[in-house]
């Protein structure tokens, strides 16, 4: 008998249980109620032991409670089998063992461990039969199994209840009472993140002193806004869950991309880091196909698919076995993919996301998987409308424009009416003298490089896939009849994005205005939903040729110049005969 309570107070300590059902000597039907009030679990009781509920006053000489006697096999196990499967495992603690009560004398044993308890658990749950009661839907908090005959009882998840879900299974639980009730200690669930750099971030050097720890997620975000033909950095973080009760950890990002978006798969990278916001260049990255498997499926040129980073087993990783262990926490994902003309325009976005399986039943086999996680990249449109300066219903066909970046150092690559990329100006010409190239070098230009944007009968030109920032707009051809503008002008496009950590997944919350200004002026407002931004430009009617109009300019002043010289001598000749006929 005291051995036997023994075994209780090495059970009652684990977190991988079983339990007795005992309601003090009483007869009849007893219950395990389990406090979760998390839905979606099935919780199983299988009978290990069974027997006759007794005390041990006469014995001991003092009453500690109910004590289970007269020990057999219960009817939820195969006791042929576990106890062969026992003696295999330990045959020093089990090699003599031949009944029920054999084996449960050896677990009560006084130098029995909690680890022993543990180990017998894990054995047991291979060697279940019978269930002897069920719970499906939580009542009031509680999952209650009832109609339970006295005994120790093994309770778990059923196999396969939480395949897919954010949850995990609980351990065996144990207890040694009565009608017991319990609250159970689930394992730790790993979180995931997903997070977008913009360009106008820059990489934490460092810089605030020792110690500093930048804001959590710094340069990366929610949200961003990018060009058309951009490489995006993508972060994934995921945290490392306390993994002691599994004795191996799955662990499975996988990495959805929209159609506006093409993976780089050779810019993927892995590590294993102390914090979230840990620049990953002080950590040397994992070694693909020795530490993790990459899976990519289905991504091409033009976007969309996904990829999976995936570790068999977490737990064996060099980071998380060596001597500093316990300083890693957070599993880091980094890679670039390339905003493609399948990019939406406008408030629909390009979504990415991410979510994590996991190792959720340390029982056994199953994945959990959390709830996704998004981020979205906005990109932008340009239309511009050519018009008479005189009268802006008149609309302006053949004006020529190049787009030019901030720095006036390249031009916009244009495909379509979308933006693919940004060039070099033309060779020689740099962003000191850009207004003095010639438009034969333009024309030129433009045969390889499509830079031109010609407006329509309608006076429409422009070109989407912008992020926002400063462009200038340079008129290099006017049309018939009109004055070619002598300067470029300042376009700023501003958009106000929610670039914190908590963005709802709503793009509507996440992009919440977007506003143009030309040349300094009064922002105007652009429109969000189609993530289009306006400007209107003038001629005026003459026939003054460009100061940057190619070779036509200088034969015009030249011609000029002869005629007025011209005009002097034959004014001197006439002037002379006139004096000669007065003679």
């Amino acid at each position: 008998m005291k051995r036997i309570k023994s075994l209780a107070a090495i059970l009652l300590s684990l977190t991988m249980v079983m339990l007795m059902a005992v309601p003090a000597f009483a007869a009849g039907a007893y219950s395990i109620t389990i406090q979760n009030d998390k839905e979606g679990h099935t919780y199983e009781a299988y009978q290990i032991f069974a027997g006759d509920v007794a005390s041990d006053e006469a014995q001991e000489g003092n009453v500690e409670g109910p004590i289970l006697s007269n020990i057999s096999w219960g009817n939820g196990v195969n006791g042929a089998e576990l106890l062969a499967a026992l003696k295999a495992a330990n045959a020093e603690k089990y090699g003599e063992c031949e009944t029920a009560a054999d084996v449960a004398e050896a677990l009560g044993a006084e130098n029995a461990t909690a680890a022993d308890a543990a180990a017998f658990a894990e054995i047991a749950a291979l060697h279940l039969t019978n269930v002897e009661g069920t719970a499906t839907e939580p009542v009031g908090g509680n999952y209650v199994i009832n109609n339970l005959a006295a005994g120790y009882y093994l309770v778990k998840d059923q196999d396969g209840s939480l395949e897919g879900d954010a949850d995990t299974a609980t351990g065996y639980i144990v207890q040694v009472l009565g009608n017991v009730t319990m609250e159970p200690k689930d394992s730790d669930i790993p979180t995931v993140e997903k997070k977008v750099s913009d360009e106008e971030y820059t990489q934490y050097e460092g810089a605030q002193g020792p110690g500093y720890q930048p804001p959590y997620g710094y340069g990366y975000n929610d949200v961003a806004d990018w060009d058309i033909g951009d490489s995006v950095p993508f972060k994934l973080i995921g945290s490392i869950p306390d993994m002691s009760a599994y004795d191996t950890y799955e662990y499975i990002f996988t990495d959805t991309l929209s159609n506006g978006l093409t993976l780089q798969a050779d810019t993927i990278k892995v590590y294993i880091a102390r914090n979230p916001y840990d620049q990953v260049n002080n950590y040397e990255p994992l070694i693909m196909g020795a530490d993790y498997t990459l899976d990519v499926q289905n991504v091409g040129a033009n976007g969309s698919g996904s990829f999976s980073i995936a570790f068999e087993d977490l737990k064996t990783n060099r980071y998380l076995t060596g001597a500093n262990k316990e300083d890693y926490h957070y599993v880091i994902v980094t890679y670039d993919a390339t905003l493609n003309t399948n990019a939406v325009i406008g408030l629909d976005g390009n979504p990415n996301s991410v979510d994590l399986q996991f190792s959720n039943n340390p029982n056994g086999d199953g994945l959990g998987r959390t709830p996704e996680d998004t981020v979205i990249v906005f990109t932008y449109e340009l239309d511009g409308t050519k018009v008479d300066g005189e009268n802006v219903d008149t609309k302006l066909e053949g004006a020529e424009f190049v787009l030019l970046n901030g720095g006036h150092t390249q031009v916009a690559h244009i495909e379509n009416g979308k933006l693919v990329g940004w060039i070099d100006l033309p060779e020689g010409y740099t962003y000191e003298n850009y207004k003095e190239i010639p438009y034969e070098t333009w024309e030129e230009f433009n045969a390889t490089n499509n830079v031109i944007m010609t407006s329509t009968a309608e006076g429409v030109f422009g070109v989407s896939g912008l992020d926002d920032g400063t462009l200038y707009l340079l008129e290099i051809k006017a049309p018939n009849g009109y004055n070619l503008m002598e300067n470029d002008l300042r376009i700023d496009i501003a958009a106000t994005t929610e670039n914190g950590q908590a963005w709802d997944g709503i793009p509507a919350n996440a992009l919440t205005a977007l506003t143009i200004s030309v040349d300094g002026g009064n922002a105007e407002n652009g429109n969000a939903e189609t993530g289009a931004v306006a400007l209107t430009v003038r001629n005026n009617q003459g026939s003054t040729l460009p100061e940057t109009g190619g070779i036509g300019t200088t034969l015009f002043y030249v011609i000029g110049g002869l005629l007025v010289i011209g005009a002097g001598i034959l004014l001197i000749v006439r002037l002379r005969m006139r004096a000669s006929n007065k003679e």
